[in-house]
Order: structure tokens, then C-alpha cells, then sequence
């Protein structure tokens, strides 16, 4: 169905990947895989004809049809994230293509939406690319895994946790010669250390016999030379070795870890409530879309809001922010608009034109460019890309993390998230949760991923019932 010959895919003059060959046969079912930033979309994007690959050859079979839904949909309606990702995969398969191409299709979906789409693609009979990061979408799916990494394309033939049986196996194997390297490295600097006292130890004990006039007992000329020769060579064997691995441990790739520092401004609450919503409604036109409401959150709680796509999540979370559009009814306790912080799915807040560090400097004005440096460092922002690297160039990823950053270098009293994991992969959703336990504010939480609830472990929950009211958003 498809060939790809010795594709190159660059992005903002950085390589995605390089060297591919890779076939699609007819019926395949492939799930593609990475971590964010890896060219997963771009990948998809250049298959579906909307981009072209830096080098290399892309064939289709003869008459193939192929049908791409992106993960972000927007049709101009006023129907949820949900509602019009619905429309978009619907239209997708009534065209019954040989080649359906999804990405992120279960992004925004509630649960009722994903097992819909889960019984359609189950009897779509053409060939299915997809790139998600739902591990029960892959495994239900897809029996092969493309996995870009390291800027090369891995193929896999099983189900994905299989794969991830297989990456434990490496990992496992990768700790072991880390800590053997560490060995290494540790015995060729003791090494090189006593290669030296003893050569500094013997320089002495000549100079002491010179002094002392022993003449007998000093060493001719030629076997001082070779003596420094021989210990010369063998300060040299040691540096190779400890050069060698230091070069293996740079070709080995761990897992980082981000270390969320919180800076708490003078006067933080750290207790007594924050939120108190009593018969509270709240929407755009009458009827309100969210109704009854009874609310109350103390600093530290975590409230999880969950609910079908047009219930009025979003519309919740924008009320909580106190957005002048939505109305109101009912008593409402809130923190002073500066003290709240909506973070959305697409990170639309951040400031596109300008650079990470200039964010930060504009999140925090009294810091000092070394210092913006060392708190994005913290949520690995290395090098000089985040002074370079315009904010709408990053990665979904990439954004994710700055985000968590700013709020960390400003905390809100109360941090609201609506559908934080949609586009994050694995990697950075564990990210996201070190930064929201460690965080030490209210927290309220809107999400379908049951992986991410089950790690985020809220304190309450809010289910809102599906409202049949045309205004819903």
C-alpha cells in the first residue's frame, strides 16, 4: 500500500529522523509511537500529502485513498473539542478509504465516544495508521508498532505491552552498564590518581639524592627518559579508557525526571477554603449548561470534573477563572483572578512570539536571565534553544513543560487543567503528575485519561450529566 524510501523529515531546521524504509502492506493495522517532539504528526502530515519530506521518496499503490483526521479538529462550530472530533472521524470512515490515517483520534472523546470509535475501527477493513498515546486504543487496534526514537525508526510485530516489556528489558540492561561504567569510570581515576603520586613521589625521592649528593643511586639519563616515557604512556592508556566511557555514557539515553522548585510568594494560604459553590449554575444562555453545583475546596484538594463532551466542562472551568462571557448564578466563593490560572489542552496562553526565557523573565521580572535559565533547566529547558527557539515553534511537549514551568515560578492559589494529557506521551504525562503532586496549591482537574485519574488519586469528584441544551461548549 504504501513504500517509504530513505525519508529525512526535518522540522524548524532540527532532524526528526533520517535513513527510513518502511512498508505498509494492505489490511496493516500500525500504531505510531514516541515521545512527544519525535515527528509523529509531522510524519503523518507528510503521508497525507500537507508536507513534504526533507529527502527520500514516498510511494502509494496505484488509486489509494487516503483519509487523515489531525488531532487538533476545528470546524467554526460551537460544538466541544469532543463533539466536533466526533464529526470529523465519522466523516472519515463513511468514506470507507484504503488508508485511514488518525492522530490522536481519542483526544477529547469521553467514554462513550471512545468505545464508538474503538467498534468502528474494529470494523474498518482498509489499512489504519495511527499515532496515539491510548495504550488500550493500541492494544485493542494494532498488532504492529512503529516506535520513532533516537531519530530512527524502530519496527516492532506484537501488541504494545509486549514493547513495553521489551523497553523494561533494555532499561534494565541499561542500568546495569551505567553502573558498571560508573565502576569504571571510579577505577580509572583512582587509576590515574596513584599513576600520579608515584610519579610525583619518584620525582622527589631523585631530587632528595641529588641534594644529598648520591650519586650512586641516581639514575642515568636514558632510564630517567624511559621512566617518564612508561609513566607518561600509562597516564595516557588511563585518559583513553576514561575517555571511552565517558563517550559510551553519553550514547546512553535515560529517562530525566523534572524537579518542580515552587517559589510560594510571601503570605502563601496554606489552609482554609478556597472554592465555595453553593446551588450554583453556570453557562452562556438560559438554560445554564451546568446546574446544581455544590461545591467546596479547601487549599491541597484535588477536584476531578468528568462528564460526556457537551456537559460544560470547559464552561465550568472558565466560571472557576472567572470568564466575563460566562454567567453565573448561584453564591460563588473565588480567589481574585490573579490567584486562579486556566491551563487548556492547547496551551493558547502562552505567548507564542516570544522565547522561553523571555516568558520567564516576563513571569518573574526580578530574576535574572541566569536565574529564568536555571529554573526552566529544572524542567529541561537545557542549552541555548530556550533563549533561540520562539515559543510557537515548540513542540506540543515542549509547551506542556514551559507551561508547568511558568506556574511554578508564579503558583496560583487555584490551578485549573482542562484535558492536561491530550497530545502528552507517557514520558511527560509522568512529568505532569510529579509537578501536580508536588504542587502545593487546589487543584481542578478535567480529564477522560482513567491511567492519569488513577496516578493523580483526587480527593473529590464532580460528574456533570450530559445537557441536551443547543448552547453547550
Amino acid at each position: 500500500m504504501l513504500r517509504l524510501d530513505d525519508i529525512e523529515l526535518h522540522f524548524n531546521g532540527r532532524p526528526l529522523f533520517s535513513g527510513v524504509d518502511l512498508r505498509l502492506p494492505a489490511g496493516a493495522r500500525v500504531a505510531l509511537i514516541g515521545n512527544n517532539g519525535t515527528g509523529k504528526s509531522s510524519l503523518l502530515r507528510m503521508l497525507a500529502g500537507q508536507a513534504a519530506p526533507s529527502a527520500g521518496q514516498i510511494h502509494w499503490r496505484d488509486g489509494a485513498s487516503v483519509a487523515y483526521v489531525p488531532q487538533h479538529v476545528l470546524d467554526g462550530s460551537a460544538r466541544s473539542g469532543g463533539e466536533q472530533m466526533r464529526h470529523a472521524l465519522a466523516r472519515a470512515l463513511d468514506a470507507a478509504p484504503d488508508v485511514l490515517l488518525l492522530d490522536e483520534p481519542s483526544n477529547h472523546l469521553d467514554r462513550s465516544a471512545r468505545r464508538s470509535l474503538l467498534a468502528r475501527l474494529r470494523q474498518y477493513h482498509g489499512t489504519l495508521l495511527i499515532a496515539s498515546h491510548d495504550t488500550a486504543l493500541i492494544d485493542a487496534l494494532c498488532d504492529t508498532l512503529w516506535h520513532i526514537h533516537n531519530q530512527h525508526i524502530e519496527i516492532f510485530h506484537g501488541h504494545y505491552h509486549d514493547h513495553q516489556v521489551e523497553l523494561q528489558r533494555r532499561r534494565d540492561a541499561l542500568d546495569r552498564t551505567v553502573r558498571y561504567l560508573d565502576r569504571a569510570q571510579s577505577q580509572a581515576h583512582d587509576a590515574l590518581m596513584r599513576e600520579q603520586e608515584r610519579a610525583a613521589s619518584s620525582r622527589k625521592r631523585g631530587a632528595v639524592k641529588v641534594e644529598q649528593r648520591k650519586w650512586g643511586t641516581v639514575r642515568s639519563a636514558t632510564k630517567l627518559e624511559r621512566g617518564n616515557t612508561t609513566a607518561g604512556q600509562k597516564r595516557q592508556q588511563i585518559r583513553e579508557v576514561q575517555e571511552d566511557i565517558a563517550e559510551r555514557r553519553r550514547q546512553l539515553q535515560r529517562d530525566e525526571v523534572i524537579e518542580p522548585r515552587f517559589q510560594l510568594p510571601a503570605g502563601w494560604r496554606r489552609e482554609g477554603v478556597v472554592v465555595q459553590i453553593t446551588d450554583g449554575a453556570c453557562g452562556y444562555d438560559a438554560p445554564m449548561i451546568v446546574q446544581q453545583l455544590q461545591v467546596r475546596l479547601e487549599v491541597g484538594d484535588c477536584l476531578l470534573v468528568t462528564g460526556d463532551n457537551g456537559s460544560g466542562k470547559s464552561t465550568f472551568a472558565r466560571a472557576l477563572q472567572g470568564a466575563t462571557d460566562v454567567k453565573r448564578e448561584g453564591d460563588w466563593l473565588l480567589p481574585v483572578a490573579e490567584q486562579v490560572a486556566l491551563i487548556d489542552q492547547h496551551y493558547d496562553a502562552l505567548p507564542a512570539a516570544l522565547t522561553p526565557v523571555q516568558a520567564m523573565a516576563a513571569c518573574q521580572p526580578q530574576w535574572t536571565p541566569s536565574e529564568c535559565r536555571l529554573h526552566l533547566a529544572d524542567f529541561l529547558f537545557r542549552g541555548d534553544a530556550p533563549a533561540q527557539t520562539t515559543i510557537g515553534q515548540l513542540s506540543g511537549g515542549e509547551r506542556a513543560r514551559l507551561a508547568m514551568a511558568l506556574m511554578a515560578a508564579h503558583p496560583p492559589t487555584l490551578l485549573i487543567l482542562d484535558e492536561p494529557t491530550n497530545n502528552l506521551d507517557m514520558s511527560l504525562s509522568a512529568h505532569l503528575l510529579q509537578v501536580l503532586h508536588a504542587y502545593p496549591g487546589t487543584l481542578v482537574v478535567i480529564s477522560h485519561d482513567e491511567g492519569f485519574i488513577q496516578s493523580l488519586q483526587p480527593t473529590q469528584r464532580l460528574n456533570l450529566p450530559t445537557c441536551d441544551s443547543a448552547a453547550a461548549r
